[in-house]
């Protein structure tokens, strides 16, 4: 009943923030420089034609109108149809760059995660050693790397020098994502790059908190196998810290896809997002906006149940989580 409780709680959270930004995005959107209309008939368009087609468009509409024509077509997963590209629906085109975008997030995730924890782990548990400056070292390195940076350097070794991989991450005409995996590897190591720093070093210190607390030390005296002691009783709560900064940058996973995608020239989401922006396209633009903000929100819903999960001692004493 507790547990209901608090998802319950949960729930209705979630729902609220995503109705509060969902209205912020939309207003946001309204107030940007330029003229979609003006952006689709171009400038030498006469004012008569451009009025003609703000109304064809319903841009005349009150904002309210617009708003709830808006969220009620996407509560129903009807995204609308484009301004810019007249008569596509966006539908259409969306979830086929944000499955392109899931498919990079989640190679990423199999790089960086696994490779963040154990170097995390290896550095706290050689804390003030050789180990842990070389780890700790090369995570500040990679945290001031930008990903267009890390990105460039990594089309320089292995696309011009070794030229083992695409210098770009397109798609050929007429084939499938699934036929050019490939195409993922230098995109999701740029994103590794960065996000190394973060994971591990959040690691390396809970990992060295952990350590050093009374039951490790207790279960080291028992005389308890080292590895025994690490993997046992250290990790899972070591573990904790590390899964809610994963999951926190679950949205800004999303988000940094557009610079990654564009520097590579992927076809996912973050491209389709600058795209957007370029041409004001309005409901794609907010579209973007939104599910990305839905990304992170429930990340950050799914990391704290996984949190209660984990953590006994916070399971809902007195009802709450």
């Amino acid at each position: 009943m507790q547990f209901l409780t608090w998802l319950i709680k949960r729930l209705g959270f979630v729902i609220l923030t995503l109705v509060a930004m969902s209205m912020l995005i939309f207003l946001l959107v309204e107030v940007m420089p330029g003229d979609v209309a003006q952006t689709v008939l171009g400038q030498s368009a006469t004012p008569e034609s451009v009025a003609a087609l703000r109304e064809s468009m319903g841009l005349d509409d009150p904002l309210p109108v617009r708003y709830g024509r808006w969220a009620g077509g996407f509560i129903q997963g009807d995204l609308g149809e484009s301004l810019y590209m007249r008569g596509v629906q966006i539908n259409t085109i969306f979830w086929r760059k944000v499955g392109h975008s899931v498919i990079l997030a989640l190679t990423a995730l199999l790089f960086y995660v696994p490779l963040s924890i154990f170097f995390g782990v290896l550095a706290g548990v050689k804390a003030g050693k050789l180990t842990d400056s070389i780890i700790s070292f090369f995570g500040l390195a990679t945290m001031a790397l930008p990903e267009f940076v890390s990105g460039i350097l990594l089309i320089t070794l292995f696309s011009v020098k070794l030229s083992i991989l695409p210098i770009t991450s397109v798609i050929p005409i007429g084939q499938s994502l699934w036929g050019n995996l490939h195409i993922l590897i230098l995109p999701a190591l740029s994103i590794t790059f960065v996000m190394f720093g973060y994971v591990s070093r959040m690691q390396r210190s809970s990992m060295v908190t952990v350590m050093n607390s009374d039951y490790i030390r207790a279960a080291t005296l028992k005389g308890m196998p080292r590895g025994y002691v690490i993997f046992r009783h250290a990790l899972r709560n070591a573990l904790l810290p590390t899964i809610t900064i994963i999951g926190m940058n679950m949205g800004w996973l999303f988000g940094g896809l557009i610079v990654v995608e564009t520097l590579f020239g992927f076809p996912g989401l973050g491209s389709l997002t600058l795209s957007a922006i370029k041409t004001r396209d309005i409901p794609l633009i907010e579209a973007c906006v939104l599910f990305i903000t839905a990304i992170f929100v429930f990340s950050t819903f799914l990391t704290d149940m996984l949190y209660v999960y984990l953590n006994p001692r916070i399971r809902f004493k007195g009802g709450d989580a």
